[in-house]
């Protein structure tokens, strides 16, 4: 059975704890704005791998390796790519507020 006292209802389980009822007083965080920062996020780190490996593929002399990382370098750009594309699509497709 709930009992009030003051602005809090008390929940009470049959010999177990008691837990309050309260309300947040924090807002919940903008889903909208979080996705469009964890896309940002993606791409820069996509750019860093690929501007590391194209540095490291400057440094070597082995063709195999300088391949496998220029290879990685364009998987990685396509990666950004594919995320600011995916970032326009749904800018584009949600209602602004």
């Amino acid at each position: 059975m709930p009992a009030a006292y003051g602005n809090r209802v008390t929940l009470r389980a049959s010999g177990g704890p008691t837990f309050a009822l309260v309300t947040p007083f924090l807002r919940m965080p903008d889903s909208p704005a979080l996705a469009r920062a964890a896309a940002v996020a993606e791409v820069n780190n996509a750019l860093c791998v690929a501007r590391c490996a194209a540095q490291l593929a400057g440094l070597e002399e082995d063709p195999f390796v300088v391949r496998e990382l220029l290879h990685l370098t364009t998987e990685q750009i396509d990666r950004a790519a594919r995320v600011i594309r995916e970032l326009l699509t749904r800018a584009v497709t949600l209602p602004s507020h």
